[in-house]
C-alpha cells in the first residue's frame, strides 16, 4: 500500500460520516412521519382500507430496516479504519491522524490540540502515514507468506 491509497483510504472516513449523518435523518423522518402516505378518501370496502395501511406500515418498517443495515455496515467499516491508526505505537502520531482523518481538524486547530507548530503538525502527519504504510505493508506481506 502507498502513502496516497492510504491517505484516499483515510479520507473515506469523511464521507462515511456524512453518509451516516444523512441516514440518521432519514431514520428520524420516518419517526417524525415526515414521510406520510397521502391520506386516501373513505373507501367503499373497508377490507382494502386496512390492508393498505398494514402494507404501510410494513413497507416504512422495512425502510427502517434497510437503513439501520446500511447504517450498521458503514459504523463497521469506519471502525475497521479508525483501526488502522491505533497499529501505531507512537500516541503523537495517533493523534495528529486521529485529529486530522476521524475528527476532521484544520491544520491550525489540530496543532493548537497537540500544542505544536502548524508544520511540526504536518511533520508528525507525514510521519505517521509513512510509518502506518510500512506497517501494514508489512502486515500484507506476512499474511501472503502464510
Amino acid at each position: 500500500m502507498t502513502i496516497e491509497e492510504l491517505k484516499q483510504k483515510l479520507d473515506s472516513i469523511k464521507w462515511i460520516d456524512k453518509e451516516i449523518s444523512q441516514l440518521y435523518l432519514e431514520l428520524q423522518y420516518l419517526e417524525d412521519g415526515l414521510f406520510k402516505q397521502t391520506t386516501l378518501t373513505q373507501a367503499r370496502v373497508q377490507t382494502s382500507r386496512v390492508n393498505s395501511s398494514e402494507k404501510y406500515l410494513v413497507a416504512k418498517l422495512e425502510l427502517k430496516e434497510d437503513i439501520t443495515s446500511r447504517i450498521n455496515r458503514l459504523t463497521k467499516e469506519r471502525l475497521e479504519l479508525v483501526k488502522l491508526i491505533d497499529k501505531l505505537d507512537n500516541p503523537k502520531y495517533r493523534l495528529a491522524l486521529s485529529l486530522y482523518y476521524i475528527q476532521q481538524k484544520v491544520d491550525i486547530e489540530a496543532g493548537e490540540i497537540m500544542n505544536v507548530s502548524k508544520a511540526t503538525f504536518f511533520r508528525y502527519l507525514k510521519l505517521a502515514l509513512a510509518e502506518l504504510t510500512d506497517l501494514l505493508t508489512h502486515t500484507e506481506k506476512e499474511k501472503a507468506m502464510f
